[in-house]
């Protein structure tokens, strides 16, 4: 993923719905891995060619 993209991803046009992301996803807010049962908000991101890139980040990012 380039720098702009991944700058962009804390935002996400609209989310659509809360899931559990799956395994190995990131969260960009925060930086950390998604764990298995942390519930997520999906969110797509347009990119100028090919299909939206699809980002998962926390419904509550995690302290510490």
């Amino acid at each position: 993923m380039s720098a702009a993209a991944s700058a962009n991803t804390t935002d996400a046009k609209q989310w659509e719905y809360t899931t559990f992301a799956p395994k190995g996803e990131t969260c960009p807010a925060c930086l950390k891995k998604i764990k298995p049962l942390d519930a997520v908000r999906r969110g797509s991101i347009e990119r100028q060619s090919g299909a939206p890139y699809v980002v998962y980040r926390h419904l509550e990012c995690p302290t510490g």
